[in-house]
């Protein structure tokens, strides 16, 4: 298993399609639950000031995921950091999955901070840089 944040997601029964797994756009729902928790100490004071932009999203499946599988089990690291936007990776598995198991969704999100008032892009604050870089790998 990867080092990193660890983020626990319950997975809801409106979660499964009718194959019984869960859902696409349910998955990007999980990867955004998991990076609330993650993001909330470096940019929760600035939320009002500094929003951050979903710029690209991408998501691998590798296994199955179930409703018996929850809480998922969601890694989350900074896989590149810019002036004004980093990538984050993810890695989801089941709670029942051995802790050197392969993930079975593996998906990246790249971030652009943004001035919410004057709605354009801004240079990440050393705050927010150094929070990241904590992260980094």
């Amino acid at each position: 298993m990867t080092t990193g944040f660890i983020a626990s997601v319950p997975v809801r029964w409106s979660d499964i399609d009718v194959y019984q797994h869960i859902n696409h756009a349910t998955m990007v729902t999980i990867l955004e639950e998991a990076r609330v928790p993650f993001l909330r100490e470096p940019f929760g004071a600035d939320i009002t000031t500094i929003g951050l932009l979903i710029a690209q999203v991408q998501v691998s499946y590798k296994g199955q995921l179930r409703l018996a599988d929850s809480p998922l089990q969601v890694t989350i690291w900074v896989k590149r950091l810019r002036a004004v936007d980093f990538t984050l990776g993810y890695e989801v598995r089941s709670v029942n999955a051995a802790a050197d198991s392969k993930p079975a969704v593996i998906a990246e999100t790249q971030l652009a901070a943004v001035h919410i008032g004057e709605q354009r892009l801004v240079r990440l604050s050393p705050q927010h840089r150094e929070y990241l870089q904590r992260w980094l790998r």
